[in-house]
């Protein structure tokens, strides 16, 4: 995997941490802490440490009809507002602007 621009990555953790408050508005602490958990579990296995692909594979065979939905749109939405800023990030460098 190549690293990120230092920008392009900061972007991405500020969108990550709006969106993480926003679902602990909504739909609250409880989904939030589901969500964090197997984000943990999905960057062990992306390390290859020990049983993590197991933890995840529980974690997520184990989620409710209720949990499935939000925690489906929470992993969505990352992945457009992470889409979002590498096109930002895309159209500033070719401008020759900061990206930030």
């Amino acid at each position: 995997m190549t690293e990120l621009h230092s920008d392009l990555r900061e972007n991405v953790r500020m969108l990550g941490e709006l969106l993480g408050q926003s679902i602990q508005r909504h739909p609250g602490q409880d989904c939030f802490e589901l969500i964090e958990e197997i984000r943990a579990a999905a960057k062990a296995d992306r390390r290859q440490e020990s049983g993590s692909g197991q933890r995840l594979v529980n974690l997520l065979g184990k989620l409710s009809d209720d949990e499935l939905l939000p925690v489906t749109r929470a992993f969505n939405q990352f992945l457009n507002l992470a889409n979002l800023a590498e096109q930002y990030h895309a159209f500033a460098v070719r401008r020759g602007t900061s990206p930030t």
